[in-house]
């Protein structure tokens, strides 16, 4: 399996989207470490409410969808275990950063300085979506799956400001600065579908942060990706 890029081609608006993000091997991991959580009954999954989440001016979240956050569920030593951090290795990879630097020219270096990083898991069921928004990071990572033989329609992806759809496959990752107002429009699903059959995405948020103090006074929590 091999990566398909797309570059989008408004500088004021760039993303970079890639097909086929996890191999095969990795894609089944993931599958399997997605179905523990949803097999541990609604107690790890919440609605979005009820999270950090973007809201709108009278205070009503913008996201009616459910989520939860690796960084709730792991201790820093027990990140090692969960595929889909795991799999955070291709975003620090120097064939990554020279994808960044090709389709984002203006943030590559920005990029390259992030240091730290947080990953939540999202999932839309029948008239879920996720209103106009923008994320409080430096980059927002967005990777789509979906159970086969697909379930629902819908789902979809838009840039808002620059009028930009993106279809929503399974295994396709799109990479933007997150200042970008983007939204998910309203899942449907089909009538044979179950809870579990709808639209999930994993987000990675990337950010910079400052780290004042010695390298041996670093407390467990604080996660410096080594770049």
């Amino acid at each position: 399996m091999s990566w398909k890029i797309k570059i989008g081609k408004d500088p004021l608006y760039p993303y970079l989207q890639i097909d086929n993000w996890y191999t095969e091997e990795e894609l089944i991991n993931v599958w399997k470490e997605i179905d523990f959580y949803t097999s541990r009954d609604v107690a790890t999954i919440e609605k979005a409410e009820n999270t950090v989440v973007a809201h709108d001016e009278k205070g009503v979240s913008k996201s009616n969808s459910f989520r939860f956050y690796l960084w709730d569920l792991y201790t820093p030593k027990g990140k090692q275990f969960s595929h889909i951090l795991n799999c955070l290795y291709k975003q620090r990879s120097q064939e990554f950063k020279d994808l960044v630097k090709k389709a984002m020219p203006l943030h590559h270096d920005n990029y390259a300085g992030t240091n730290t990083d947080a990953t939540m898991v999202s999932y839309y069921d029948e008239d879920q979506e996720y209103k106009p928004h923008s994320d409080g990071t430096q980059f927002t990572f967005v990777i789509w799956l979906h159970k086969e033989p697909k379930k629902y329609k819908g789902g979809d992806f838009k840039f808002t400001q620059s009028n930009q759809n993106i279809k929503c496959l399974s295994n396709r990752m799109v990479m933007f600065p997150s200042y970008l107002e983007h939204q998910v429009f309203a899942v449907k699903m089909f009538e044979d579908a179950i809870f579990g059959d709808g639209r999930y995405c994993i987000t990675h948020f990337f950010n910079w942060e400052a780290v004042n103090v010695a390298k041996e006074d670093l407390s467990d929590d604080i996660v410096v990706p080594a770049f």
